[in-house]
């Protein structure tokens, strides 16, 4: 039988969520970008680091006790983002859609897009090597 760590071990959980995270992001800044010449749109933003702060303001602190033992740091916080309005007050005569403000916000995303997926193909190419044996 195949011991499942080895898929855990890589933080393959923590990569995956955060391609979620960036996934919606991205999707919620491009409607935001649609709707710039909306007559009464509300901009939204995708809320995700200040939730997993929170999560992560929650957590028990456990003592290991051996070093076979999991530790409460070891384990990846499992939150999901909620899209909620912007309350930034700026008004572009239509709306509250600041569209250079949202053009950054995609550029930057994108970039924490590409550095994750780049992150999760280095670590499934690692545990590809190991499977077939090949050794650096």
């Amino acid at each position: 039988m195949i011991d499942k760590s080895i898929f855990q071990q890589a933080h393959l959980g923590s990569i995956k969520n955060a391609l979620t995270a960036y996934a919606r992001r991205q999707r919620v800044t491009a409607e935001n970008i649609a709707n710039v010449e909306t007559d009464g749109y509300k901009a939204q933003k995708y809320r995700f680091e200040d939730m997993l702060q929170k999560a992560g303001s929650n957590t028990v602190q456990t003592k290991t006790t051996r070093s076979g033992h999991i530790s409460s740091d070891s384990s990846p916080y499992h939150t999901s983002g909620e899209v909620a309005e912007q309350a930034l007050g700026f008004d572009n005569g239509v709306n509250d859609v600041n569209v250079d403000e949202e053009m950054t916000t995609l550029a930057t995303n994108e970039l924490s897009y590409r550095l994750a997926t780049r992150l999760l193909s280095m670590k499934y190419n690692v545990l590809r090597e190991a499977v077939s044996g090949r050794v650096k």
